[in-house]
């Protein structure tokens, strides 16, 4: 894979990236590379997607002239609009363009936090969710073939306290199935459960999920 790290989280890392991202412009300048130039990478990875939200957010504050984005453009949600439509038609078409043109594999990174979520009969629930403004949250979510969330793995003592497994911070795992309390989902017919959290869990995952379909079409033609 390839790298566009739009934060420090990498630095670390002794792996094949650009240059530090620190504006937009130049994001974009990194994606046509990877869209244009000779390379023989299968994976972009965008680390991380609410680092970019920043970018772009502080770019539509600049341009309208103010220092926060629920006050641009006169508010109600302007902000945040011109925000989304700047992700949608600018990045999300470029990343079309390299899945279509380069068939490589498209990773996004995002942070996570706690949100309030308005059910139909007007109740309100707490869910895990990538940390983005909601309208590019949604776009983002429907974009992917699979949104992973990942979490420290646990288990409850006797008293029914949940206690993370693991040293070193604790283990982890991932969902690829959403419920009213995690914002998840595939597209490969994974069913629900935690996986390792491991690229080649995933990759297993999808050709079980591929195989099981295949064997169900082949099934129901027989019948």
């Amino acid at each position: 894979p390839v790298f566009i790290p739009v934060e420090a989280g990498i630095d670390h890392r002794s792996v094949p990236r650009f240059d530090h991202v620190t504006d937009y412009a130049k994001f974009v300048e990194c994606l046509k590379a990877v869209r244009d130039e000779p390379h023989d990478f299968q994976t972009l990875v965008i680390d991380s997607l609410t680092a970019l939200q920043n970018l772009v957010t502080d770019g539509v504050c600049k341009a309208a002239g103010v220092k926060f984005l629920e006050t641009a453009y006169g508010g109600y949600n302007r902000g945040q609009s011109a925000a989304l439509t700047q992700m949608r038609k600018e990045v999300y078409s470029l990343l079309d363009e390299i899945r279509a043109r380069r068939n490589m594999a498209i990773v996004q990174i995002a942070h996570d936090h706690i949100e309030n979520v308005k059910r139909a009969d007007g109740t309100t629930d707490r869910r895990l969710a990538p940390r983005l403004i909601p309208g590019i949250c949604d776009w983002v979510s429907e974009w992917n073939d699979i949104v992973i969330s990942a979490d420290f793995r646990t288990i409850e003592d006797a008293n029914g306290n949940k206690m993370i497994v693991g040293k070193n911070g604790g283990e982890r795992e991932m969902y690829v199935v959403g419920t009213i309390h995690r914002l998840a989902k595939n597209r490969y017919g994974i069913p629900a459960g935690a996986l390792p959290f491991a690229w080649d869990a995933i990759r297993e995952a999808i050709a079980k999920a591929n195989a099981a379909t295949a064997a169900t079409e082949t099934a129901k033609q027989e019948g």
